[in-house]
């Protein structure tokens, strides 16, 4: 699950910096404009360490892990509504990804805790 969540954040990222919202001929990205791009990439790097830590079977890092997906969806899916309601605009590339990065990445939290659940913590095996 370390790799689905790695790879989610990686898509995270990427989607910030690529079209969020048209707004006649106007393209606005994750972090132009109202949109708040920036806490994803900040949330994305708090992420990271806790990533390693649901790897290991810890629950700081299944929690820290999936809180870090609902900030990073509420985040994004606010700026979405916020963009259609204010500024009449229409979602683009950008914010479609990062959302669907925030759903991979909470289901793989969610998947990790459920594994830690039954199984407990995995314990580092003795290399010959």
């Amino acid at each position: 699950m370390g790799r689905v969540a790695s790879i989610a954040l990686v898509v995270a990222v990427i989607g910030v910096f690529l079209t969020w919202t048209s707004v006649g001929s106007a393209n606005l990205d994750g972090t132009q404009g109202p949109n708040n791009g920036w806490l994803v990439v900040i949330v994305a790097l708090f992420a990271l360490g806790w990533i390693r830590a649901m790897a290991r079977g810890s629950w700081v890092g299944v929690l820290g892990v999936f809180g870090a997906s609902v900030v990073i969806f509420w985040t994004t899916l606010e700026n979405w509504l916020d963009n259609r309601e204010v500024l009449g605009g229409t979602p683009e590339l950008g914010i479609v990804l990062v959302l669907l990065a925030a759903v991979a990445l909470g289901a793989s939290a969610v998947v990790r805790g459920v594994h830690v659940a039954r199984h407990g913590v995995r314990q580092p095996t003795a290399s010959a």
